[in-house]
C-alpha cells in the first residue's frame, strides 16, 4: 500500500509539472491544489492501512475453558461472540509453558533462548521483582515497533520479564523502556501467598522445605562441632560456621514464605500505587484502564496499541463479589467468567466508540493451563486442556503449549473462520511489522512469522513449517507442518513420566528420554495417544532432525537471565509503599472497589 501511494503521489506531481510547462505560472494554482488532494489521500490511506491494535493476554488459560474451543459447562459469552466476529485459531501454539519465557517470546518473536530467557535449572520463572535478571533491554518488542509507526502504546496488567526503577539505566527493564508509553499493572505475577488465606506458595510446592532446612542446619552443625572435637578447625571456625549456615537457611525461609512483602504491589509507570494487591478489584481496574485509554485515543484520534495481560487465572483467584460462586468449577470458573466479562467490556468500549472496524483485536494465553493444582482448601482449581493431555510446566505434550486463540479485525478479516493451522504466540511481532509496514530488525534471528496472509485468505497453508517444544533450555520435541498435504507431525524426545504432575521443579526433569522419539500425527491423532513407528516414516523423521540440527546452529550464546545471581532478591534495591507499613491504596480507585 505504502508503494502504491508512492507511485500516486508521484504520477500526480508529474501531471502537475507537465501542467506547468504547457499553462506557466496560469497553472500553478492546480498543481497546488493537486499536491495538496495527494497529500490528503495518502494520509487516508496510510491511517486506514494501519490498523489500531489491541492484545488480550490470558494467563494459564487452558484450551478448553472457553466455550467456542468446546466447553459446554463454563459460559464465555463475550469471548465466544468474539471469536464468531472474526477468527478462530485452533492450532495456536504457546513457545514456552511457563510465564517469564512464554511472556518474552511474545513480546520479542523470538525464541527464549536466544534473549538468554531459557533458564538451564529448575527455576523457569522469576521469583523476586527487584532482581538482576531480564529480558535485554536490546531486544526489541511489538511495542517499539507500534511506536515506530507512530501508535500510542499502553501495557496493563501482567509483565513477569524483569523490573528496575534506575531510570538512569539506559538498559534498565521497565515497560516504558521497551516500546511502552504508559504502564499500569503488576511488575512480576500473581501467586497463591497474595490471596487473603495464609497459603505460601513455596510450601505448596515443598510441604518438606522447613524440615529441610533445619534438617541442613543441624547436620551442619553437628559436623562443625564433630571437626572442632578431633581438632580440625577451632572454636571461632565452629562457630562462624554455624552462624552463617543458620543466618542463609533462616533467610532462605524468610524470602520464601514472605512473596507477599516483596512482590503485592501495583505500579503506574514508575510509581507502586498499592500494596498489597487487592486481587478482588484488580480485573475491574484493567478495564477501567482500558477504557479511559480507549476514550483518549478516541478524543485525540491517535492510533494506538494497547496490551491487556489480565492476572487471571492464575492463583491466587479471586474475583469482584458478583461473579463468586457463578460457575460450576469454583473459584477457577469464577475467575474464567470475570475475564471473559473484562474482554467484553473493554471490546464494547471499542465498538461504542466506533474504532471496532479499523482495530485488530487478538486473544490468547501464555500457555496451557496448570490442571491439577489444589488451593489451600483443597479445592481444584486447574484448568482444562481441553482434549489434549499435558499441563503447564510440561515440554512436550500437546495440553501444555496449545492455547485458544482469538483474531478480530472487521475491515479485513471475514467473520465466522475457523483456521487449523500451527500459528505461534510468536507470530505477533512480525504480524503487528506487517500491519503497520515497519521493517523487522535485521540483526537478529525472529521466529515468529506474519499472520496476515494466513488471516486474509492469501494462502491456505502456515509460514511455519517448523516449531520446537522447549522445557528449560532444550527441545523436548518439534513440530513439522509439511509444506504440501494436510499432515501436522510431532517428534517428541521427551516426554513426562507422570502426565498429571503440576510440579515446576520436575517437569522437565522427570521425564522418558525416548530413543527412538515417538512421532504423533497430530492431525489425526491431537491426544498423542497412538505413536507411530518412527522406522516407518524414514523421510520425515529425517527431516524433522535435519530442521532442529539446522535451528540448533542458528543459536547464539548470550548471557543467561536466569544464573543464580541474577535470581537473587537485591534488597537495597527493594521498594516498599510508604515503609515500614508497606500498604497503600491507589488514590485513583479510591473508594470505587472496596468490597
Amino acid at each position: 500500500m505504502l508503494d502504491e501511494n508512492f507511485k500516486r503521489k508521484t504520477n500526480i506531481q508529474q501531471q502537475g509539472i507537465e501542467m506547468l510547462k504547457a499553462g506557466g505560472m496560469d497553472c500553478l494554482l492546480i498543481v497546488l491544489l493537486l499536491w495538496l488532494s495527494s497529500l490528503k489521500t495518502v494520509n487516508a490511506d496510510e491511517k486506514r492501512d494501519q490498523p489500531n491494535i489491541l492484545l488480550f493476554l490470558a494467563d494459564d488459560l487452558g484450551y478448553g475453558d472457553l466455550g467456542t474451543f468446546g466447553n459446554s459447562s463454563l459460559p464465555t459469552p463475550h469471548l465466544d461472540r468474539l471469536a464468531a466476529q472474526g477468527v478462530k485459531l485452533t492450532h495456536n501454539i504457546a513457545a514456552d509453558t511457563v510465564c517469564t519465557p512464554s511472556r518474552a517470546a511474545f513480546l520479542t518473536g523470538r525464541y527464549p533462548v536466544r534473549s538468554g530467557m531459557a533458564a538451564t535449572h529448575p527455576l523457569r520463572v522469576f521469583v523476586f521483582t527487584f532482581a538482576a535478571g531480564a529480558l535485554p533491554a536490546k531486544e526489541i518488542t511489538f511495542g517499539e515497533i507500534a511506536r515506530q509507526a507512530g501508535h500510542k502504546t499502553a501495557f496493563l496488567g501482567k509483565w513477569h520479564v524483569g523490573w528496575s526503577l534506575d531510570k538512569s539505566d539506559p538498559e534498565h527493564q521497565h515497560p516504558l523502556n521497551q516500546g511502552f508509553q504508559y504502564f499500569y499493572g503488576v511488575p512480576t505475577t500473581n501467586v497463591m501467598d497474595f490471596g487473603d488465606h495464609n497459603e505460601r506458595l513455596s510450601l505448596y510446592t515443598n510441604p518438606a522445605l522447613p524440615r529441610q532446612l533445619l534438617t541442613t542446619f543441624l547436620w551442619v552443625a553437628g559436623v562443625s562441632a564433630l571437626l572442632t572435637r578431633v581438632g580440625l578447625i577451632g572454636k571461632t571456625s565452629c562457630v562462624a560456621i554455624i552462624l552463617f549456615v543458620g543466618m542463609l537457611c533462616s533467610g532462605l525461609y524468610w524470602l520464601l514464605t514472605n512473596l507477599k512483602l516483596l512482590n503485592s504491589f501495583m505500579y503506574r509507570n514508575y510509581e507502586m500505587v498499592e500494596q498489597p494487591i487487592h486481587l478482588p478489584s484488580v480485573t475491574r481496574k484493567l478495564v477501567t484502564e482500558s477504557e479511559n485509554f480507549l476514550r483518549a485515543r478516541q478524543t485525540d484520534g491517535q492510533p494506538f496499541l494497547l496490551v491487556v495481560s489480565w492476572l487471571h487465572v492464575h492463583d491466587a483467584l479471586a474475583t469482584a463479589p458478583e461473579f463468586r460462586g457463578r460457575s460450576r468449577y469454583g473459584p477457577y470458573g469464577d475467575a474464567v467468567m470475570e475475564m471473559d466479562w473484562g474482554v467484553g467490556r473493554v471490546v464494547e468500549m471499542l465498538d461504542n466508540l466506533g474504532l471496532s472496524r479499523d482495530t485488530f483485536v487478538y486473544f490468547t494465553s501464555d500457555h496451557g493451563a496448570c490442571v491439577n493444582i489444589k488451593d489451600w482448601m483443597g479445592r481444584q482449581v486447574g484448568g482444562y486442556n481441553g482434549p489434549f493431555r499435558g499441563s503447564k510446566f510440561q515440554g512436550s505434550p500437546e495440553g501444555a503449549f496449545r492455547v485458544p486463540g482469538i483474531v478480530r479485525w472487521p475491515a479485513r478479516i471475514p467473520a465466522g473462520q475457523v483456521i487449523d493451522e500451527p500459528v505461534s504466540l510468536m507470530d505477533i511481532v512480525p504480524t503487528i511489522a506487517d500491519l503497520l509496514h515497519v521493517p523487522l530488525p535485521g540483526d537478529r534471528v525472529i521466529d515468529g512469522k506474519s499472520l496476515v496472509p494466513l488471516l486474509t485468505g492469501e494462502t491456505q497453508t502456515s509460514a511455519h513449517e517448523f516449531l520446537f517444544h522447549y522445557c528449560q533450555d532444550e527441545v523436548h520435541a518439534v513440530r513439522y507442518r509439511p509444506r504440501t498435504g494436510n499432515k501436522v507431525w510431532k517428534l517428541s524426545f521427551k516426554e513426562p513420566n507422570d502426565y498429571n504432575t503440576d510440579k515446576l521443579g520436575a517437569a522437565c526433569s522427570d521425564v522418558l528420554h525416548l530413543d527412538p522419539p515417538r512421532l504423533y500425527d497430530i492431525t489425526s491423532d491431537p491426544a498423542e495417544t497412538s505413536p507411530l513407528d518412527s522406522k516407518s516414516y524414514p523421510e520425515v523423521v529425517k527431516t524433522m532432525l535435519s530442521a532442529l540440527a539446522d535451528h540448533k546452529k542458528s543459536l547464539v550464546a548470550v548471557p543467561n537471565q536466569f544464573s543464580f545471581s541474577r535470581l537473587l532478591w537485591i534488597p537495597w534495591k527493594q521498594a516498599y509503599c510508604k515503609f515500614p507499613a508497606c500498604s497503600c491504596q491507589d488514590k485513583q480507585f479510591l473508594g470505587m472497589f472496596n468490597d
